[in-house]
């Protein structure tokens, strides 16, 4: 049993060790579109502009169901 515990805590730490950058990615790239919208009027962004901030938003998103994923595994190996 304690064998298991044992591959159990490693196994979280390693996805925590994943996860832990995630969140600090996100963080930085919420911050960049929140600063960029906040701003700049609406009639100052151009097409480009629009589609850079998309393109930040989708970032943040697949970082964040990373992590969110990556969280739920913890939760898995943890309760084992």
């Amino acid at each position: 049993m304690p064998g298991q515990r044992h591959e159990a805590v490693e196994a979280a730490r390693r996805l925590l060790s994943q996860a832990v950058p995630l969140v600090g990615e996100s963080h930085a790239l919420t911050y960049a579109l929140v600063m960029a919208l906040a701003s700049t009027s609406h009639e100052e962004f151009s097409r480009e502009e629009i589609d850079a901030l998309c393109q930040v938003a989708y970032e943040l998103l697949n970082k964040l169901t990373k992590a969110i994923e990556l969280f739920q595994e913890i939760d898995k190996v943890s309760a084992t």
